[in-house]
């Protein structure tokens, strides 16, 4: 009984914070744009370890920005000390365009991500410096998009829409919608000024925002510096933006063994950050991201998992109940008619009730809405094997992520060692 009332508490929990979500996202449409654009210089920083299979293709991504960008734009590659290739296919596309440049990074030993952009910030000749992932291809149009948000001077960062480059393998498929779903949450939580990650495949910073914060944290205080960095924007008193219109493709975790590594990293790095600035929590001085976002995060997750598990549960009861009688009857002989059949079916005591039904259709048509939005501000095109995806999420994808956070969980508790991938 006590299962039923708590997953009556949940239903509610997922359904209101969904409801705020689009409620803020329709809000979000009719925001005023400044009319003034300037295009202001950007120093696009590459962090790049062993990336020798995607370098390349980044850099022609970022040529083609380049072309298409208003303003002046340089590239700051930072090499982490690779032990492939990636050092000499940069050198090459640095003696073709001025613009783009390499270093070594300053110790001779491999430090992580954030001491790479740290450096290129610090290299850097333009006051505004972004974060492109080695692994990802933004759209030529992206920092023209990310401009417009720089016309607020309160804004200190945009981050902008990701999207998977060609997803083939299962495992990539359902990133690829989670990553379309995100992009719904990047728009609701824009409206609401309570983006709380700037994403590393292209996301775009005030020079002088950083220097005074003293950039991004190295990676033995948190795994993910590019959600600990807006903790620190925000107490700085400046806003992030999510870019509604900059997209930039990314590669993602070709096997689950990858996934698992990465989202210990990720859900780690959650747990970590919150708990570093929880002087945020309920802190009016914060706007909706103190007052709303920040208390309903973890809880909502925590909501959804639930869900998850007590529909799987009462599911596996009713068929092994069923299984069992059919057991019976096959091992008895006794054949009953199909009415009596349909009957026990029916009032079968581990049945969901009406309101239950009620509840889980619910929580499906939400589900169905929020991804609907997501695919829209994706402008990706509708496969069938898109929607087919997107009908197992709920079932297989939503429920290994739940066990992934119970694991971070258990990790983080234990102090295991954090591995990137």
């Amino acid at each position: 009984m006590a299962f039923d009332y708590f997953f009556l508490f949940s239903t509610f929990v997922v359904i209101f914070c969904s409801l705020v979500y689009i409620l803020a996202y329709w809000e979000h449409r009719s925001r005023h744009k400044h009319e003034t654009i300037t295009y202001p210089g950007m120093s696009i920083i590459v962090p790049m370890w062993n990336e020798a299979e995607t370098i390349a293709h980044t850099l022609e991504s970022l040529i083609d920005m380049e072309e298409a960008y208003h303003g002046e734009m340089e590239v700051i590659v930072i090499d982490d000390n690779s032990t492939d290739s990636s050092y000499s296919i940069v050198e090459e596309y640095t003696k073709k365009y001025d613009y783009i440049r390499l270093f070594m990074k300053a110790k001779e030993r491999h430090q992580g991500k954030s001491e790479s952009l740290n450096q290129g910030i610090g290299l850097s000749i333009y006051d505004h410096v972004g974060c492109v992932d080695a692994d990802s291809y933004p759209d030529p149009e992206a920092l023209n998009h990310v401009a417009e948000d720089f016309a607020d001077p309160e804004v200190g960062a945009v981050t902008s829409k990701l999207v998977v480059r060609k997803p083939r393998k299962i495992v990539e498929w359902f990133q690829h919608i989670e990553y379309i779903y995100s992009n719904f949450i990047l728009i609701a939580f824009d409206a609401m000024d309570a983006v709380y990650i700037t994403r590393g495949p292209l996301s775009i910073y005030k020079k002088h925002i950083m220097e005074e914060i003293d950039g991004f944290l190295p990676a033995e205080m948190t795994p993910t510096e590019d959600m600990e960095i807006t903790f620190r924007i925000r107490k700085a008193g400046y806003r992030i933006c999510g870019s509604r219109k900059a997209k930039v493709y990314t590669s993602v975790m070709p096997t689950w063994k990858d996934l698992f590594w990465q989202r210990m990293r990720w859900n780690r790095g959650t747990l970590i950050n919150f708990w570093m600035h929880r002087d945020m929590f309920l802190d009016n001085r914060y706007g909706m991201f103190s007052m709303f976002i920040f208390p309903t995060a973890t809880l909502m997750i925590a909501m959804v998992g639930f869900i998850i598990i007590y529909i799987l549960y009462m599911t596996a009861l009713f068929l092994g109940r069923q299984g069992m009688q059919l057991y019976w009857i096959f091992s008895s002989g006794q054949y009953p008619e199909l009415s009596q059949i349909v009957d026990n079916v029916v009032n079968s005591p581990v049945l969901l009730s009406v309101h239950h039904l009620l509840l889980f259709l619910a929580v499906l048509g939400t589900f169905v809405m929020v991804n609907g939005f997501g695919f829209k501000e994706s402008r990706e095109r509708l496969s069938f094997r898109y929607l087919f995806y997107l009908g197992l999420t709920p079932f297989i994808y939503n429920p290994i992520m739940i066990f992934f956070w119970a694991s971070a969980l258990v990790l983080q508790t234990t102090k295991y060692s954090v591995r990137w991938r």
